[in-house]
């Protein structure tokens, strides 16, 4: 019987050994993990920084080009207007002339009163009391 327990000890003692050194190993294997997916975080958050301001980069290009593409538009939309405003102020004088006779051509005040932009809200009435 103590035979029985000298080595019943003895192989107890052993399996303790074994669970200490399979948990150091454990607790190693999980701290190089630990430390692993923090250097990949670390590595994905720079490069989600990085692409982040290279889109930032890349819209602000974009919106100013748009903006540009924009202004060049309206410049060329009121260059049109501004021409059809004359051919047309040109074409009622024209067409005045041939119906009331000869009157000079439109001066460049006329012109200009001609381009102001009318206002053409209805006014509010006038309420009786």
């Amino acid at each position: 019987m103590v035979d029985n327990l000298t080595n019943d000890i003895t192989r107890l003692c052993g399996e303790i050994v074994g669970l200490r050194d399979s948990r150091a190993a454990l607790r190693s294997h999980l701290a190089q993990g630990r430390d692993d997916l923090k250097d990949t975080v670390s590595r994905l958050r720079v490069d989600l920084r990085t692409a982040h301001q290279e889109m930032a980069d890349k819209t602000t290009a974009e919106l100013h080009d748009f903006v540009a593409n924009v202004k060049d538009a309206v410049a060329d939309v009121r260059q049109s207007v501004a021409a059809f405003r004359e051919e047309t102020l040109r074409d009622v004088a024209g067409a005045h002339r041939a119906w009331c006779g000869n009157i000079s051509e439109p001066t460049p005040s006329q012109m200009a009163a001609a381009e102001q932009p009318t206002d053409f809200a209805p006014k509010a009435k006038k309420k009786k009391r």
